[in-house]
């Protein structure tokens, strides 16, 4: 395995990981030997907690680069942990843990920007009532959340099902900050973020769970 990446990571994780993190990862083990994974974990946690509640007082540039900063972090402890031979599967536990935090908190964040600014737009055609910004959210949750638990309940049990390739939580998070940077230019982005959310996370789970296999042992 690659300090630099894990064999899940793909596409934009990948890119983060190997461009961005990784040269940061490298100065700490230099220059902190003793630094602790964990307490990089915690950090990239709190940041990406406090990016959701800046989005939430309105501040969605500021959400945004919070939440940047939160996603390197997020590579850096790990890289941290194979470089330093302190990899385990309790700060693996931890991060995936907080890694769920991080993502309800900017959801959430979203739904009170929106309610605050987006609430009474005309969109194509529909007016965006709070309902719909509450149902959007409750529609992003679930997507988001089913992402990554498909994924691990399918490999304990050996399924052969395919990962939702685009729709991981660096593909959910880089939309985030897109959206929130360029609020500046126009104050419904963080809304195009959410119907993203609660779009496309479900059809990428509903699709790969067309395709699941029943692994070889178990056909008849």
């Amino acid at each position: 395995m690659s300090w630099k990446t894990k064999p899940t990571d793909r596409f934009v994780l990948r890119f983060i990981k190997v461009y961005v993190s990784a040269p940061v990862s490298a100065v700490l083990v230099h220059t902190m030997p003793e630094i602790r994974p964990a307490v990089l974990t915690l950090v990239a946690a709190c940041l990406g907690i406090s990016g959701g509640i800046a989005f939430g007082l309105g501040l969605a540039w500021v959400g945004a680069l919070l939440a940047a900063v939160a996603q390197v972090l997020d590579g850096v402890d790990g890289q941290v942990a194979r470089l330093t031979d302190k990899v385990s599967s309790e700060g693996a536990f931890l991060d995936s843990v907080l890694d769920r935090y991080m993502d309800f908190s900017l959801l959430f964040g979203i739904l009170l920007h929106c309610l605050r600014y987006s609430s009474g737009l005309g969109l194509g055609g529909v007016i965006i009532s709070p309902v719909w910004l509450i149902v959007l959210t409750g529609l992003a949750a679930a997507g988001c959340s089913q992402v990554s638990y498909a994924t691990a309940r399918a490999e304990s049990l050996k399924l052969d099902y395919r990962r939702p390739e685009y729709a991981g939580k660096g593909s959910r998070t880089a939309v985030v900050i897109i959206c929130g940077l360029l609020t500046p230019f126009w104050i419904h982005f963080p809304l195009l973020a959410l119907i993203y959310l609660a779009v496309h996370p479900n059809v990428a789970v509903l699709v790969s769970l067309f395709r699941l296999k029943r692994p070889a042992s178990s056909k008849r």
